[in-house]
């Protein structure tokens, strides 16, 4: 058990929890625009997105030896990482010749092929290859070398390497706490797929509602440039003449089964190369009339759609939510300006009554795109627990 010459190194320090550990998954987008349209086309230069780590930890007593021992001497060689957020814990005693582990692997981080690591303290731990598994458990390469109690824990393992030389904050000569960049060293795949079955014209919409609790902004964006030689008025252009919206949501994750669905909706997005339809989440507008099942057009209070939207590039489809659970999708082909309020002309009926008092939020919705290709998570605890993100949408154009 522990560290032996010639054997894979394996990460010897626990992340500092108070401090959270953040995940970040890079994609790399290659994007073609069109100045005078706007109409763009993508391409993914990544199967699988870079992916890294960083922490601190705080090691004391032997834990901050063994911790700049293995600082001073790794370098930038490989070694074997603990996937922190999918931690397990034994459960029962794990006899020494043993080739199977009960142990959960939905949502977890475990591979065919990969490593796993038994652990118990920073000098006594085993690694172990899977062979198999299914959703009871874990088979083994070969049998378990040592026995384990109670409360060993079960990590992932992923092949990593230092992104930069750490930094250690020597609290006293016993304690010091390392800041550590690591990325992981291999391909990580996961399963793609968007958060819901909701789709409008084909394209996906985003039913996950973020959390307001730290004020999520937005602005409009334009393609405009200008040209200035000092001597003369500036000239400004702007092609596409459309404003492009640039929102932030953030979201806190709660239990696996969400962490692992929204792992898989940003590996659907894979950075700015996939788009879906992105609500405002904002009272848009205000319905001030019953709207019957047969109608085709919306009373509203007054929003100057008619002179500032006129069914523009994603100003033009609305997301109606109601109290019930009901969401409709529709598209305003027309609008008319009255003297207190408007009327928007939309392509279908609701197919049943809707009064003001019924309709919890009405949302114009945008095709987005993420604003960047790279994404971070805070893993507050262990995914059984807490992680939180931001998102930062990007509007785009769209045909559809």
């Amino acid at each position: 058990m522990g560290y032996l010459a010639g054997q894979p190194v394996l990460w010897p320090a626990l992340p500092d929890w108070s401090q959270g550990v953040n995940e970040t998954l890079s994609w790399l987008t290659d994007v073609m625009q069109s100045s005078g349209t706007a109409m763009q086309q993508t391409r993914a230069l990544l199967n699988a997105p870079r992916r890294s780590y960083s922490m601190q930890t705080l090691d004391v007593g032997d834990a901050r030896r063994i911790v700049d021992a293995i600082a001073f001497g790794i370098g930038t060689r490989g070694f074997l990482l603990p996937i922190y957020p999918d931690v397990q814990w034994l459960t029962a005693p794990l006899d020494a010749g043993i080739d199977a582990i009960a142990c959960s692997t939905t949502g977890f981080d475990f591979v065919v092929g990969g490593k796993v690591a038994l652990w118990l303290d920073e000098q006594h731990w085993e690694l172990a290859e899977v062979n198999a598994m299914d959703a009871s458990g874990l088979t083994l390469a070969a049998p378990t070398a040592n026995a384990w109690p109670v409360g060993t824990r079960l990590y992932p393992l992923r092949a990593a390497r230092l992104q930069d030389m750490p930094v250690a904050t020597q609290s006293s000569a016993a304690v010091s706490s390392l800041a550590v960049n690591l990325l992981v060293d291999e391909p990580c795949d996961w399963p793609a797929a968007w958060p819901s079955a909701a789709t409008y014209r084909g394209v996906p919409v985003l039913e996950w509602r973020g959390d307001e609790s730290d004020g999520p902004t937005a602005q409009y964006t334009r393609q405009g440039s200008s040209v200035d030689v000092d001597t003369a008025t500036v000239y400004y252009f702007d092609l596409p003449n459309l404003p492009w919206r640039v929102q932030t949501q953030n979201f806190v994750l709660h239990g696996r089964a969400r962490h692992s669905a929204f792992r898989s909706l940003l590996y659907a997005l894979a950075g700015r190369a996939g788009q879906l339809w992105v609500p405002s989440w904002q009272d848009d507008l205000r319905l001030t009339g019953e709207v019957a099942a047969n109608a085709t057009v919306l009373p509203v209070a007054p929003c100057y759609y008619s002179l500032f939207g006129a069914q523009q590039t994603n100003r033009r489809d609305i997301r109606i939510e109601l109290y019930d659970g009901t969401i409709f999708y529709r598209r305003i082909t027309g609008s008319a300006q009255l003297v207190n309020g408007e009327t928007l002309q939309f392509d279908s009926a609701l197919g049943r009554d809707v009064t003001p008092d019924q309709v919890r939020q009405i949302n114009w919705l945008s095709m987005c795109q993420l604003a960047g290709d790279s994404v971070q998570l805070t893993h507050v605890t262990d995914a059984e627990g807490v992680a939180t993100c931001s998102l930062q949408w990007q509007a785009v154009q769209n045909s559809v």
